[in-house]
């Protein structure tokens, strides 16, 4: 057995700090488990008047199905997010990436804690609580991040490693679901090649609403969270991942479609104008994947309990692979017709 199979306790979070000297000996630290943990043990430690949030990766996923995956991807997210934070500096975008304190060889990094008070974006999506400024904000730093990073040589050769992208998104998502649909398997194997195959910028790999906090106080400030997924790859993989949470959110909570696609627009216009190529029609036929894989992949969105959802989310990204529907807005029609229906 090594350590990384070992459970992680709050104890061992705090301990792991004072070995590391992000704790004060001398300090009262306590920690408390944070939630989101399917990937990580996660916990917040603080003392006095510091605070770090302290991460240790699963090597297997805390999911129904199997799902494995390497330990060391804590060390790419320390990176992407040393890159996020040197990108966003020198493009003077209004958003913010907690710094790391500490990255230690056990597979364990602490990193700077957001405003207590900043909410996670996606608590506020499912209360039906639509900040399309938010939506802009976040298109406008994605699109900044994959514009700068481009031209990055440096960036390419650190996060060339698509491994955790793999193990974390392809199998789970593409690969899974491919197996569960073979109706439209030829279509996502297909968009698997050219995924794989597409080298182009940093890529976040997991940039979604629970990955943003929204610091109003600061201004309504975005805090952008969790780089563990992050490589050299496809930049439409980010744009569709977060228009996928968006898009599934306007048929679970149907009676709000309007504003969600209105959200879903603005980040898309954000997004389009801040880089240089047109990935529309790549966008859409990923995002169609990633529609269908949260209902039947590794990872099913938790929220969607209705079949009824379900089977409306089912036909949008179906009726998508079947067809020529390229753009988004085609897409948002498809999306529409089936939120009226429910």
């Amino acid at each position: 057995m090594t350590d990384q199979d070992t459970e992680f306790t709050a104890d061992a979070a705090v301990e792991h700090c004072r070995r590391h000297g992000v704790v004060p000996t001398d300090a009262d630290a306590t920690a408390r488990a944070l939630g989101g943990g399917v990937s990580n043990h996660v916990y917040e430690v603080t003392w006095d008047d510091g605070c770090v949030v302290v991460k240790r990766p699963l090597p297997n996923l805390a999911v129904a199905d199997d799902w494995p995956a390497d330990v060391d991807r804590v060390h790419n997210e320390a990176a992407a997010i040393r890159t996020y934070e040197s990108v966003l500096a020198a493009a003077g975008v209004g958003a913010r990436v907690p710094g790391v304190v500490c990255e230690s060889d056990d597979h364990v990094i602490a990193i700077e804690c957001a405003p207590t008070d900043a909410p996670m974006w996606k608590r506020e999506l499912l209360d039906g609580r639509v900040d399309a400024g938010v939506a802009a904000t976040v298109g406008a730093v994605l699109g900044a991040v994959h514009d700068a990073t481009a031209d990055d040589p440096t960036v390419r050769e650190t996060f060339s490693e698509k491994r955790p992208f793999d193990q974390l998104r392809v199998d789970p998502y593409h690969r899974a679901t491919a197996r569960r649909n073979p109706d439209v398997a030829d279509a996502i194997r297909t968009e698997i090649d050219r995924i794989l195959a597409t080298d182009r910028a940093l890529v976040h790999g997991d940039y979604s609403p629970k990955n943003v906090l929204v610091d109003r106080a600061a201004g309504t400030v975005p805090w952008i969270l969790d780089f563990e997924v992050a490589h050299w790859g496809d930049p439409a993989f980010d744009t569709a991942f977060m228009l996928n949470h968006l898009y599934i959110k306007s048929i679970y909570n149907h009676d709000r479609h309007a504003a969600y696609a209105d959200a879903a627009t603005r980040f898309w216009d954000a997004y389009d104008d801040a880089v240089r190529w047109d990935i529309e029609r790549e966008t859409v036929t990923e995002l169609a994947v990633l529609m269908l894989a949260r209902v039947d992949g590794k990872s099913p969105v938790e929220y969607v309990e209705r079949e009824a959802v379900a089977g409306a989310l089912r036909r949008v990204a179906k009726r998508t692979l079947r067809s020529d529907t390229r753009t988004l807005s085609a897409f948002a029609a498809l999306a529409r017709g089936e939120a009226a229906a429910l």
